[in-house]
């Protein structure tokens, strides 16, 4: 018989907001940054959830609402408040799927990715869906075009575990404002391939297939893009994928591995929902062979090094999923630099003025110049005074 959900009692004595401060289960900063949501907006949802059952119902009653906003702004032509509206509604449906269970949380994704869609030609810039023929089905991916640049390099964006691309929609715009042509996408088992739907499951010793098939479609339709110049963005478990796939690909000259891994050896210390966040890529149900998987198949020093790409990795001194040693591992098997931001979360999204200008900065100068990230080193970011110590 199974135990109380540690959830519903951390709900019922701190609240849903105040796990977001102290960042237990509830992400807080990542729900603000990617969604685009302030913080006021935020503490009106997180008010009305007192247990587990709750989370679902509450965040796709927001949804609802942003929807609404988002519907009655397009009818009127108001095309940038029906973009940012149509964001918020699919970004909080996405949220509402985080701690949802069965029909609920398949039910809620898929409305994200409706209403993302919606509101995509109004973007800035617009979100152009691609799909991208992969084994016997498809990566749904979008490109989104920076405005006034021909002939842009490219970034491709890679999330994490029992995530989307559209969550990526935030840091996608901050490439672009860099002048890249960012690509995020659905890799096998994630987002609009999650396990559930039984169509391509993820194995992390093959995802850089996906990759290079991704940059194959690009090569072969999309000729208005600098295809000289790829870079690679991956979040959370994206990061190690990105890495992974950036160093078995010649085509890949610069990759961020953003609060990803290097060999996974905190393993036994990962709470259950994360493992259950891998089980829902992986498609496999008992966490213990779950586990066994990621043991097996998460070591980037045993990535065959077929190239050597620009290599930054961005790790929070205190996130939960790994540690300062492991990062710095990361760093030393691909001849990267470790950017350590002493107080962020994982994936550094309570840092997100800083590391967002890391990101689109350190992603050009890399593209631009070869040799500027050649210089295997440790970067500290105490603060903002970071930035200028990682471009000295």
């Amino acid at each position: 018989m199974p135990g109380p959900d540690l959830f519903d009692q951390l709900l019922r004595l701190h609240g849903a907001e105040e796990l977001g401060r102290s960042y237990l289960y509830v992400r807080l900063a990542r729900y603000s940054v990617a969604g685009e949501l302030d913080y006021s907006e935020i503490s009106r949802i997180l008010s009305g959830i007192r247990r587990r059952a709750d989370w679902p119902r509450v965040w796709s009653a927001a949804a609802g609402r942003h929807e609404a906003l988002a519907r009655a702004a397009e009818g009127r032509g108001a095309k940038v408040s029906a973009g940012d509206a149509y964001l918020r509604a699919a970004l909080c449906h996405h949220w509402g799927s985080m701690f949802a269970e069965g029909a609920t949380k398949s039910t809620d994704h898929a409305r994200s990715v409706e209403l993302y869609r919606r509101g995509a030609p109004y973007y800035r810039p617009p979100s152009h869906r691609i799909e991208v023929p992969f084994e016997s089905d498809h990566l749904p991916a979008y490109v989104r075009m920076p405005p006034a640049v021909e002939h842009p390099p490219v970034v491709l964006m890679i999330g994490g575990a029992d995530t989307n691309k559209e969550e990526l929609h935030h840091w996608g715009t901050e490439l672009t404002l860099r002048g890249f042509c960012v690509v995020p996408f659905d890799g096998p088992g994630q987002g609009e391939l999650a396990a559930r739907y039984g169509r391509l499951t993820m194995r992390l010793d093959t995802f850089h297939l996906a990759v290079a098939a991704v940059i194959d479609h690009l090569e072969s339709l999309h000729p208005e893009l600098d295809l000289d110049k790829v870079g690679i963005f991956g979040n959370s478990l994206g990061g190690y994928l990105a890495l992974d796939a950036a160093l078995r690909d010649h085509r890949v000259k610069a990759v961020i591995s953003n609060g990803g891994f290097a060999d996974a050896r905190s393993l036994d210390r990962w709470p259950p929902p994360v493992l259950a966040a891998f089980s829902s890529c992986l498609g496999i149900d008992d966490l213990t062979e779950v586990a066994g998987h990621i043991r097996e198949h998460i070591d980037i020093s045993k990535a065959p090094h077929a190239n050597t790409p620009a290599a930054l990795i961005v790790h929070g001194g205190r996130e939960d999923l790994s540690d300062e040693a492991e990062a710095g591992a990361a760093a030393e098997a691909v001849g990267g630099t470790l950017l350590m931001v002493e107080d962020a979360w994982h994936t550094c999204s309570n840092r997100d003025h800083l590391v967002s200008s890391v990101f689109g900065d350190w992603m050009a100068a890399a593209l631009d110049d070869p040799g500027f990230a050649s210089t295997q080193r440790t970067v500290r970011a105490i603060d903002e005074t970071g930035y200028a110590d990682l471009f000295a």
